[in-house]
């Protein structure tokens, strides 16, 4: 997961994927998730997306190992609340008014961690912050979590890696067939151009395309 690199971007503030308000994909397609109780965000920062799930009624469990971005959403979030925190093994839970977050490595947590089997994942950018060597186990992580029937709503963004090394790192359409095709049923819902950020322009990125799955695990 590249634990120290986001370490450091936490502590220097280079949180440029934070946004203020709920992702605008998650809003659009939210109706992927109806009816699904038990949302599954992994590597979820200190992102809104939490609190606008808790809202319309799912129960929201988040894990993030960087202690700093897991204090902030509980600060910022929920700040007229205290957390209960419990430790299990190598893993620290913390949950208040609907949502849970765990700390610790998104390898590591089982259905123990999230309070029993999700019936849903939401990735906005968990995938793409995945060593591509560490993908295979980050989708053995999440069937492992996910019940049968249980859906991924995915998001992932596809550019010239010739180009730019990661993180965010590219997952095609071919990737995406490759790592769940053998657990998921997949669907391509929509496909747009995101804004290139500076770092893309500079290193001579034309393109970067944002597409969204609907993976039905089987």
């Amino acid at each position: 997961m590249e634990q120290a690199f986001w370490n450091e971007r936490w502590a220097q503030g280079q949180i440029g994927f934070h946004k203020p308000a709920a992702n605008d994909l998650l809003v659009t397609h939210h109706d992927m998730l109806k009816g699904r109780q038990r949302i599954y965000v992994p590597l979820c920062g200190k992102s809104v997306d939490l609190v606008w799930l808790r809202d319309r009624g799912h129960d929201v469990v988040g894990c993030e190992f960087v202690g700093s971005a897991v204090a902030a959403f509980f600060a910022e979030q929920v700040p007229d609340a205290v957390p209960r925190s419990t430790r299990v093994n190598e893993l620290v839970l913390h949950e208040t008014r609907g949502i849970r977050i765990v700390q610790g490595d998104a390898f590591a947590v089982d259905s123990f961690a999230t309070g029993g089997r999700v019936d849903a994942v939401w990735d906005r950018a968990a995938l793409v912050a995945v060593d591509p060597k560490n993908r295979t186990r980050y989708v053995e992580a999440l069937q492992r979590v996910l019940v049968p029937g249980g859906v991924i709503l995915l998001v992932t963004f596809a550019y010239d890696q010739t180009k730019l090394s990661g993180p965010p790192w590219s997952v095609d359409d071919g990737e995406v067939d490759a790592l769940f095709s053998a657990g998921f049923h997949i669907e391509k819902h929509a496909t747009r151009g995101e804004a290139r950020g500076p770092k893309f322009i500079e290193a001579g990125v034309t393109s970067l395309v944002e597409s969204v799955f609907r993976l039905t695990k089987r």
